[in-house]
């Protein structure tokens, strides 16, 4: 073809010369553009490319621009489809602890495996924060690897604004973060996968980089590589602590074999096990109460092991006894007395055993019910009705006062594991004796074209305890401790509900209640409850609603009210809008009150590439 013009969303190409078939197109001198032809949409003049159908295409002597100004030359370079050429985010508005400014951060191919650009913010009343960024990703047959670099720093002139941390302690002028995230895969069975996050300190991202500190509000950083056996895992684990104003548990490393469930011969039963060797450190400081600085630290050797036989009794039930054991070892333990005053060995060895069940039963019923509205195309109802009995063994001999317990329970309302070598509580392991009744319920329809679609799911667990051992409120379980209540509602694509909630069973308080419904109208509008409550420490409420006015223009409302504050804590107004068909516009207002570091208002203008994340 001569002088042609063709394309594939998002790709559009114009160019002297094109051939090939319907897998492969050849193309001489030609401009790409991402997005439909307009004056701001990114594009490039190259002198030759291959195009891979539904997959990527490859140019030489490629200019890269956005509309008439020039980014770069690429002597050659290769582009995944799936992605837009180059990741572009501009915001500008006003706070009156930032005043004016504008935040950009822009990324531009170097080359097929490299992406770099920098982060480049200007505050009229705190400086200039700036750093560089990168993305990288290569893939060769059956090996991959991925990842990211987002970095800034700024020297923070106001000193009145700064003010102190959560710890309070006063923020310094030299104020930076970086943030790194790897993914790397070789061939089926070796992963790497790492994260790191430095700040200065706790606020610097909530105060220069507010849609990341609302996504990781408690940075960590590790490192893990783990290669795969037929039924056996290995791996190193390593946690790091590069932020002095966090509290973490230090692992340096923790080197594990686990064992996944196989057959033990031809005996019908299945064992699993796992060995596990670490060092522990863990540190804290608060500056504020002048406390001194709490060390604790040792090396764990930790094994476990289960086995279980699996009986079928009927055709619709299952009986599944199990037994295990759990071996720990301490060595090289000290603890500061202000944390244990009572702690008095170096050496330990603890020996715990496990004995239980599950009792499993299945059954389901079809049902011959059609309804066009909600695009039902017959119905199967799948019961399964639990009971899981589980005993671990008293760990006795004052156990307490003789671990230096960094593994140690935690904050959590999410019914408790039952396997014993999933347990990661490992240095405060106590007496436990229950019975788990549940009920598990699906609803199910036919796709159109294949499989299934869940319509709507209960489920409903009771947590029975003979051992009554200490709350994370410091009080003492009561024997029907928990009942959680799990629902969700999905009859058709424009309506979504869901339910999550925690009862204290014998007083049948609330503890704690989840909720979410979503209404979708077509392309029109979408409307969004939800509410989170937590035990009389939270009660807040959620209004999200997006309506379409145009094909260009969208309304959007965001609020949050907090019930026993009763005060709204943010409302946000916004309005969606496209230049051209690349570039997204956000213009929005935002309502606080009371809050600790934000403005009550907000103004702002945030200006994307169609496409990127």
């Amino acid at each position: 073809a001569q002088n042609f013009r063709t394309g594939i969303y998002p790709i559009y190409v114009e160019g002297a010369q094109a051939g090939g078939d319907s897998n492969r197109v050849d193309v001489q001198n030609a401009r790409i553009w991402y997005g439909e032809p307009g004056r701001m949409t990114p594009s490039a003049r190259i002198a030759s490319g291959t195009f891979l159908a539904g997959d990527s295409v490859s140019v030489q002597q490629a200019r890269l621009r956005v509309g008439p100004f020039p980014l770069l030359y690429l002597p050659r370079y290769t582009h995944a489809l799936e992605e837009p050429p180059l990741s572009l985010s501009l915001t500008g508005g006003y706070r009156s602890d930032l005043g004016v400014f504008v935040e950009s951060e822009t990324v531009a191919p170097i080359n097929d495996y490299l992406r770099a650009g920098a982060n480049l913010n200007v505050y009229t009343r705190r400086g200039i924060l700036v750093g560089p960024v990168a993305q990288y990703r290569h893939s060769r047959g059956d090996s991959a690897l991925r990842g990211s670099l987002n970095t800034g720093w700024i020297s923070d002139g106001s000193d009145s604004r700064r003010g102190n941390d959560f710890l309070g302690r006063e923020i310094s002028q030299e104020r930076g973060f970086v943030e790194w995230r790897h993914l790397q895969q070789y061939g089926e069975r070796f992963q790497i996968v790492g994260s790191a996050s430095y700040w200065s300190d706790a606020e610097v991202t909530r105060d220069f980089r507010r849609r990341q500190f609302r996504d990781n509000q408690s940075p960590d950083t590790f490192l893990e590589s783990s290669y795969a056996f037929d039924n056996v895992v290995v791996s190193a684990f390593g946690r790091f602590r590069p932020n002095s104003f966090q509290q973490v548990v230090e692992r340096h490393p923790e080197v594990r074999v686990d064992m996944l469930p196989m057959a033990l011969g031809e005996t019908g039963a299945y064992h699993r096990g796992s060995l596990s060797y670490v060092r522990l450190q863990e540190r804290s400081v608060n500056e504020l109460l002048g406390q001194s600085v709490i060390d604790s630290e040792l090396d764990r050797l930790d094994a476990t092991y289960r086995l279980q036989r699996p009986f079928r009794l009927t055709d619709w039930m299952t009986l599944t006894p199990l037994a295990g054991g759990r071996i720990t070892h301490y060595t090289n333990q000290q603890q500061d007395a202000a944390f244990n005053p009572n702690f008095d060995d170096r050496n330990y060895t603890r020996s715990l055993y496990e004995l239980g069940f599950d009792l499993e039963a299945r059954a389901y019923a079809n049902y011959p019910t059609r309804n066009r509205l909600w695009g039902v195309d017959g119905l199967r109802h799948i019961v399964r009705p639990v009971a899981r009995y589980r005993y671990f063994s008293d760990p006795g001999g004052n156990a307490e006062n003789r671990i230096a317990a960094i593994d140690r329970q935690i904050f959590n309302l999410n019914r408790p594991l039952l396997d014993f070598s999933d347990i990661r509580s490992i240095d405060t392991l106590q007496e436990t004796h229950l019975v788990r009744l549940g009920i598990e319920n699906q609803i199910l329809t036919r796709q159109a074209i294949y499989g299934s679609r869940q319509l709507a799911a209960f489920n409903a667990y009771q947590d029975v305890h003979f051992q009554r051992n200490e709350r994370y409120t410091g009080a003492r379980e009561r024997t029907l401790e928990a009942t959680w209540l799990e629902f969700m509602l999905q009859p058709a694509h424009w309506l979504r509900f869901n339910v999550m909630s925690r009862f204290q069973t014998e007083r049948m308080k609330l503890e704690e209640l989840r909720t979410r419904i979503a209404l979708v109208s077509g392309e029109i509008w979408e409307l969004g409850f939800s509410n989170d409550q937590l035990d009389s420490k939270l009660d807040q409420y959620r209004v999200d609603f997006l309506y379409r006015l145009s094909e260009r223009y969208s309304l959007l409302i965001d609020s949050r009210y907090d019930a026993r504050d009763s005060r709204f804590i943010a409302t946000r107004f916004g309005v969606y809008t496209r230049i051209g068909s690349a570039w997204e516009v956000l213009y929005a207002v935002t309502f606080r009150e009371n809050a600790q570091r934000e403005d009550d208002v907000e103004f702002s203008v945030q200006m994307s590439l169609v496409g990127q994340p």
